[in-house]
């Protein structure tokens, strides 16, 4: 390339350096041409002071409410349920599932106090290893009262989980419900619609009553996020959950949850 050809290269070059000294120059002189202060936002512990809010407010509607927990308690946590709930609750919650569908079928027992007893027993779960994003109490009564009276009117079960209550990870969507994978900037994202395999479940009669936690991402050996902390392991405390179910298994691990939703790669539904 000629020396005269590359003039009007060099001259754009000029130019365009000569335009954003002006520029720089014009905005330190006048204020108007820098962009807008953004407005502060919530920190990260308010948004998460907020999603813990709501769970302990779920927790808080039990009827009858838990009772407060002793400040010292056993690493080993799985014996504590025994010590508080009803003697029905106990009964109900460590019934193997194939067990309580058929009692359920049968109306030997009720969808409605099969569910308030797994509610009472997750939110004990949440108390003792922090596996809980939320219970679903509303929706969850009403539903095992409508398959009750389906029983009632019916004489047949909805049916093959027919008033079997549910636990369900964080991360499988429920329409108009938080879908965040763990995530703070993600915390106010919610379902477009209800997941596949949750359809599926409840078109079999299963009740969804408790969302359980996740780690921020989902791809962690432990369930821990800035949004509710860590879920530790029932039976050691000192110990993670796995991940990335983490939630669930701490649910399973405390029987406060016969049947739950969730993927693993950690260990935490496997163990």
């Amino acid at each position: 390339m000629s020396s005269s050809s590359s003039l009007p290269f060099s001259s754009s070059i000029v130019n365009l350096f000569h335009s954003f000294y002006y520029c720089l120059h014009s905005s330190l002189a006048s204020p108007s041409f820098l962009p807008a202060p953004r407005r502060p936002g919530p920190t990260w512990r308010e948004i998460a002071k907020q999603a813990q809010d709501h769970r302990d407010a779920s927790i808080a509607a039990l009827d009858p409410p838990l009772p407060e927990l002793p400040a010292e308690l056993p690493l080993d946590v799985t014996q504590i349920p025994k010590q508080i709930l009803t003697a029905q609750e106990i009964s109900i919650t460590e019934t193997p599932p194939e067990d309580l569908v058929e009692k359920l079928a049968k109306g030997e027992l009720t969808a409605l106090e099969v569910t308030k007893a797994f509610l009472r027993r997750a939110g004990l779960a949440q108390k003792l290893t922090n596996c809980v994003t939320e219970l679903l109490p509303t929706t969850a009564l009403a539903r095992a009262a409508y398959l009750d009276s389906y029983l009632a009117t019916h004489h047949k079960p909805l049916g093959p989980l027919h008033g079997l209550p549910i636990s369900v990870k964080e991360h499988i969507g429920i329409e108009g419900l938080t879908l965040n994978a763990g995530f703070i900037a993600w915390a106010s994202h919610t379902a477009p619609s209800t997941a596949h395999i949750l359809t599926i479940l409840v078109a079999a009669g299963a009740i969804p009553y408790v969302r359980s936690t996740q780690p921020q991402t989902l791809m962690q050996l432990e369930t821990s996020s800035n949004l509710y902390g860590a879920t530790t392991n029932p039976f050691n405390t000192r110990l993670t959950a796995g991940g990335s179910s983490g939630g669930e298994g701490a649910l399973l691990g405390l029987r406060a949850s016969c049947l739950g939703i969730g993927t693993d790669i950690g260990g935490s539904i496997r163990s």
